[in-house]
């Protein structure tokens, strides 16, 4: 513009801002597509998540041995309790049969002592009385009637 010279002019302007326009898609396409800082959380994230992981991993294995430790505890207390049931048991037929040995021992006793003495004496039997029912009340009917007879109809019989 300097020189009058006007196609020398729009041509450099043209240039200039082809170049101002291609430096600065340079740079946008650099921010736009610039992933190192995303790329850092993303693998801090994923370490974040692997840690996670094997965390749960670990204690979803100590559970089950837990639990399994636990099942096996049951079994042994229910072993060793019915193992002390049946000593019980044991101990008390034990001390049942005693009991009843020395109840039947005392009444066989006494049952002796009585028959001896003449508790038990066996006493005549006692006669029953019948009693007679009276043959004429008001309210019977008369003996002398003999029953109806049924009707024979059709040859049919009834009972």
């Amino acid at each position: 513009m300097l020189h009058d010279d006007l196609p020398v002019s729009i041509a450099g302007l043209s240039l200039t801002l082809t170049a101002l326009t291609t430096v600065a898609l340079i740079l946008l396409y650099g921010w736009i597509t610039d992933a190192r800082e995303e790329r850092g959380l993303l693998s801090a994230a994923q370490c974040e998540a692997q840690a996670e992981k094997s965390r749960y991993v670990a204690l979803q294995a100590a559970l089950e041995a837990e639990q399994g430790r636990r099942t096996q505890d049951r079994a042994a207390e229910r072993r060793a309790d019915q193992q002390r049931l049946k000593v019980e048991r044991d101990a008390m037929e034990r001390q049942f049969e005693e009991q009843r040995a020395s109840l039947i021992a005392e009444t066989m006793e006494a049952t002796f002592m009585m028959i001896h003495n003449g508790k038990f004496a066996s006493a005549e039997p006692t006669r029953s009385k019948v009693i007679q029912f009276p043959r004429d009340l008001p309210h019977q009917q008369p003996q002398g009637h003999p029953e109806r007879e049924r009707s024979r109809e059709h040859g049919v019989v009834g009972p």
